[in-house]
């Protein structure tokens, strides 16, 4: 069985408590809590749906790797041939074609006049279909089983797939037949969908191509900046000239100018022997954009700032122009919105405002999420009330970090926490050359505020930063520039 938030409660007392190390225990005795009442806990408490993703994760990865025999549902109906399971064989089988065979007979055929519709970026529904129907007809092992059904879920959690999508429907149907094939199955099983639905998901799944211009300018980044790429240079010249030449790339599409400046750089990389085939990075930017893609390499800049297209940039590059944000999701999203990342924040309150264990939450939210966190602890160090918080909090992760003092480098960290920049008597210029340092890290600066709401730099500061959040009787209120602009209740 796959324990889910939603069948936990249900199946509660199936779960092999006594077999199971101390850690899980203990998320057992937590999860009976937050799965209670149709999980409410879980869907409303940022911090419990974190802990409770990681406790189920390593329980059922827990229970295929130490091979403990999970009971069957009584209404399992997955679509799957069970090979080395608990089930009990027929006792007078039927003499079956190979698993290939049965693919092929099973496998529905396209519609002969459907077309796939091109387009920059296949949607995740779609995409996880396709990996749902690349099972069919294969022997898969229950991990690989649970994987994309956690992948799947994670999704849905993250709302990258929502319920407002037109495959809402086709999504949960899968995900309930992942279920029902993980309860099912043994170690490994035969994954046979049934010949309605595989037609249906097939059907979806061919609806949709990448288009092929854009097929080409995901080629031409993959290479851009590296070097001896020579060969897959001259591979990518020929096919772009091949589909000029079969019409499958015309002047009337839509990115024709964009993968003309990309040939035209080919060929001059590959005539003058470049080093390497280089691009002007606003260009890069535009295109990144396009792809729905984000370079890790590239310095993203303003484009008043760009040299890249020249001291003038249309509209229409600009609106292209991927910059890179953090993805920020949860609650603190609705508040900040979506940082852009090395952000800066300047956060303020009166003592005992609540401000040090919003920020120690919001320290651990991205330690969870999006990477290595530096809590420094100026303010209260290494102390009790320090411990009492981050027990409060649950705020424990390998990636969360804390000091006493601000070390002298912080370049492998990529979220940085001062508590309190009053405490370090640090001024305004401190605080910017920490920034121009590290400019691909985010900083988070803490200050403690009079009764009156005055504190020292913190009118200066506030000109340099991006959010500026404002914590009072535990309500913090943020304004800035990513669609910051609203209240978090603690």
């Amino acid at each position: 069985m796959t324990y889910t938030p939603y069948n936990y409660i249900e199946n509660g007392c199936l779960v092999p408590v006594g077999q199971l190390p101390e850690p899980l225990q203990k998320g057992h005795k937590l999860a009976i809590k937050a799965f209670d009442n149709n999980a409410s806990a879980y869907k409303e408490n940022d911090i419990v749906r974190t802990s409770m993703d990681h406790y189920l994760s390593a329980l059922n990865e827990f229970l295929v790797k130490e091979h403990i025999a999970q009971p069957l549902s009584n209404n399992s109906n997955a679509g799957i041939t069970s090979k080395e399971t608990s089930v009990s064989p027929d006792p007078s089988p039927k003499k079956q074609r190979p698993a290939k065979a049965r693919a092929r007979a099973t496998t529905a055929k396209a519609p002969a006049n459907s077309t796939p519709k091109p387009v920059e970026l296949i949607p995740e529904e779609i995409r996880f279909l396709r990996r749902y129907v690349a099972m069919h007809g294969k022997v898969k092992t229950r991990v690989s089983v649970v994987r994309l059904l956690s992948s799947l879920q994670k999704a849905m959690m993250e709302k990258r797939i929502r319920k407002s999508s037109p495959y809402a429907k086709e999504i949960m149907q899968m995900q309930d037949q992942l279920i029902k094939a993980a309860n099912r199955m043994g170690e490994a099983a035969e994954i046979n969908i049934t010949k309605a639905n595989l037609a249906h998901y097939q059907e979806i799944t061919r609806s949709q191509r990448i288009r092929d211009s854009i097929a080409l300018l995901k080629r031409f980044v993959a290479i851009q900046g590296r070097e001896g790429v020579q060969d897959k240079a001259k591979r990518l010249i020929a096919a772009m000239e091949r589909m000029v030449k079969n019409d499958k790339v015309s002047k009337d599409d839509p990115y024709s100018a964009r993968l003309n400046d990309a040939y035209k750089l080919l060929k001059l990389y590959i005539r003058e022997k470049k080093k390497t085939p280089d691009i002007q990075s606003g260009e890069l930017n535009g295109i990144y954009g396009l792809l729905g893609m984000t370079p890790s390499s590239v310095s993203h800049t303003s484009p008043r700032k760009s040299k890249g297209l020249g001291s003038v940039m249309s509209s229409a590059d600009l609106v292209r122009m991927d910059f890179d944000t953090i993805g920020l999701k949860g609650k603190f999203r609705e508040p900040m919105g979506d940082p852009s990342v090395g952000f800066t924040a300047m956060v303020f309150g009166q003592p005992k405002s609540g401000k040090s264990t919003l920020m120690l939450e919001f320290a651990h939210h991205l330690a969870v999420r999006h990477g290595d966190v530096l809590y420094v602890a100026i303010e209260e160090g290494y102390g009790y009330t320090l411990k009492e918080k981050i027990a409060r909090i649950g705020a424990v992760h390998a990636r969360l970090n804390f000091s006493e003092a601000l070390p002298k480098d912080v370049s492998t960290y990529d979220y940085v926490f001062i508590d309190s920049v009053s405490r370090a008597g640090m001024e305004l210029e401190d605080l910017v050359k920490l920034k121009n340092r590290y400019p691909r890290t985010s900083f988070v600066f803490i200050f403690h505020a009079t009764k009156d709401g005055k504190f020292r730099g913190g009118n200066e500061l506030a000109h340099e930063v991006d959010v500026i959040i404002e914590v009072e009787n535990k309500i913090a209120t943020a304004s800035g520039r990513f669609n910051a602009g609203g209240q978090l209740k603690m």
